[in-house]
């Protein structure tokens, strides 16, 4: 379900997904409001878990030479279970049901092949349900952006 966002929070959002250090009150003095109501607006946002402040890194530079993506195929009627199973395994950090040849896609990070091999073989492979694993070896980053186009 989509909530409904003010023009003052499209604004915070867009500033955010730029810059997620900003400060309230250079927020407020960009959007042309308070500080107090960038301050409670941001909170909502974060309570209702509609943004997350995160820091990003480059996989690569902190020692993660083996990041895949792995498309998965699976049994009829299982894609919740699995794509809710597979949400629990450490080393994700994206998981998406999907239309066209593959019905979920995840990410993952692994120090090596070695460690991608044995995530693929003792934790994917044993999950019910699985069909089919596909797995891509992410060789390089040419633009890893988070900015999601919030119309304004």
């Amino acid at each position: 379900m989509a909530v409904k966002l003010d023009d003052t929070e499209k604004k915070i959002m867009h500033l955010l997904q730029k810059d997620g250090r900003r400060s309230f009150v250079d927020m407020a003095d960009e959007v042309g409001v308070t500080e107090g109501t960038v301050r409670r607006k941001f909170y909502r946002l974060v309570r209702e878990g509609i943004i997350e402040i995160a820091g990003v890194s480059d996989p690569f530079k902190i020692g993660f030479a083996s990041p895949a993506f792995i498309a998965l195929n699976v049994d009829p009627g299982k894609m919740k279970d699995v794509a809710e199973e597979v949400s629990e395994l450490n080393s994700l950090h994206y998981v998406g049901l999907t239309t066209g040849n593959f019905d979920i896609i995840v990410q993952g990070l692994f120090s090596s092949n070695e460690e991608l091999a044995q995530f693929v073989l003792e934790s994917l492979s044993t999950i019910e349900g699985i069909r089919e694993i596909n797995t891509s070896l992410l060789l390089r980053i040419y633009k890893q952006s988070f900015e999601w186009g919030v119309a304004l």
